[in-house]
């Protein structure tokens, strides 16, 4: 791709993920309440006046009206225009990783499903199904299609082979943390997560997101119980579904390098 059409194509790939973002923010909040995210339109949850198309330009509006309705002069969450630029970003990312290949429509919808289930999960530690299933779903359809135009079947396996060891390998380990602490010691949301981690991202996706996430959430757990002095071996509860999507994110984007950085500290040429 010439660079000219290159940085047309990631421009728009941004204004894309901010926009779809402005919408999963509409998700994120609906979802969980029960409420139809169709209806009704995007309205000020304060003086429930309905908010103009141009009060509603993703990061833009928000820093025009100063993070305030522009009727009642409510604040309005800047956590609003912080999906928005996550959306963006993202979208971008995955332009320039993955260019215009039959992958990246895939990407963005799997993209914007853990954005979702990320900020759903931190607020309400849960993870709808559309996020978990639809995104086994989704590996698998990848999967299938890419076999199919290759006519090598190594993608679907690869797509089957992960979704089976995120969710077999999750379970186990939810299986043996349950019984070592006598509760519940994850959501079974995580599982199926983990499932659609490895449904898009394969086998290897699968091991980099369960290493990463565990670190990530180990270190956010000590953490929190460091700073509410919280006795040692003391149960903390912490949404593990964000720290699988980091992980994911991080094979996604970086994963050739994040290996051949351990491998190196291994001494493995």
């Amino acid at each position: 791709m010439a660079d000219g059409y290159r940085v047309i194509f990631e421009v728009f790939s941004f204004c894309l993920g901010a926009v779809i973002a402005s919408f999963l923010n509409v998700v994120i909040y609906r979802v969980p309440a029960g409420l139809s995210i169709v209806k009704p339109a995007s309205h000020c949850p304060k003086c429930k006046t309905p908010i103009k198309w141009y009060h509603n330009i993703p990061i833009l509006a928000w820093l025009y009206l100063r993070g305030k309705c522009a009727y009642c002069k409510t604040p309005i969450s800047p956590r609003y225009a912080v999906i928005e630029l996550l959306g963006g970003v993202l979208f971008w990312m995955a332009a320039r990783h993955f260019s215009l290949s039959i992958e990246l429509p895939f990407i963005w919808i799997w993209l914007s499903l853990m954005i979702v289930g990320s900020f759903i999960d931190f607020d309400h530690k849960l993870l709808p199904d559309f996020v978990t299933v639809g995104g086994m779903i989704l590996g698998v359809i990848l999967g299938a299609i890419l076999s199919l135009l290759t006519w090598h079947w190594f993608y679907l396996a690869w797509s089957l082979s992960g979704l089976v060891l995120g969710f077999g390998g999750l379970w186990l380990v939810r299986f043996i943390g349950s019984k070592a602490f006598g509760r519940e010691a994850m959501g079974l949301g995580d599982v199926f997560l983990m499932g659609a981690v490895g449904a898009v991202s394969g086998p290897i996706g699968v091991v980099m997101a369960l290493i990463l996430s565990s670190l990530l959430g180990s270190a956010v757990g000590l953490t929190m119980m460091a700073l509410s002095k919280a006795k040692f071996g003391k149960f903390v509860e912490i949404p593990y579904g964000p720290y699988i999507c980091l992980g994911s994110l991080a094979y996604i984007f970086y994963g050739p390098e994040i290996i051949a950085w351990y491998l190196k500290i291994l001494g493995v040429a």
